[in-house]
């Protein structure tokens, strides 16, 4: 049976996209992207909670007492990491029990986080210690890791009901 013009068409119209689309992935550098070598409790000694009780503790939340809709000490088996890029091009996106999901990109004091299971639109929260420029939250000297101690406001848009606070503490290694 000949190929019609319209088959033809067809055909090279989906290679196309097809091609269009590795290329697209290519350059995005998804072929990059891994699961993190672990997930740990930070390695700062920062206690980010108002209990010393969380200190070795991977904590996530906001608020001022733990529950599934406030604080949260996953296990590190429970918390998944993927890393995208090396080096000073690594970014790490975090996903934890209770609908947990927190993006950073490195050399950056601001995350993005969100909570799908508490209908918390995603938003960026800044780290960046007022006083003391020198004392970073979210820390990115170890090459392709990072280590979260921050307790920040949390975004204007939460409307929270209690203290507001968003507080993180983890240890992630992309290595």
């Amino acid at each position: 049976m000949p190929f019609s013009r319209n088959t033809f068409t067809n055909t090279f119209t989906k290679a196309a996209a097809t091609l269009a689309s590795a290329v697209i992935l290519v350059g995005c550098g998804s072929d990059d992207t891994r699961e993190a070598a672990s997930v740990s409790t930070s390695t700062s000694g920062t206690i980010v909670t108002d209990t010393s009780t969380d200190l070795g503790s991977i904590v996530i939340g906001w608020g001022e007492k733990h529950s599934d809709s406030e604080i949260t000490t996953p296990k590190p088996e429970d918390v998944t990491a993927r890393c995208t890029g090396r080096g000073d091009e690594l970014a790490v996106d975090i996903a934890a029990p209770h609908g947990w999901k927190i993006h950073a990109n490195h050399g950056s004091q601001t995350l993005t986080i969100g909570n799908v299971d508490q209908d918390l639109p995603t938003a960026d929260i800044d780290t960046t210690n007022q006083f003391l420029e020198i004392l970073q939250s979210v820390d990115w000297s170890e090459t392709d890791q990072i280590d979260i101690a921050a307790t920040t406001d949390a975004p204007e848009a939460w409307n929270p009901a209690h203290s507001g606070r968003v507080q993180l503490s983890i240890h992630i290694d992309c290595r």
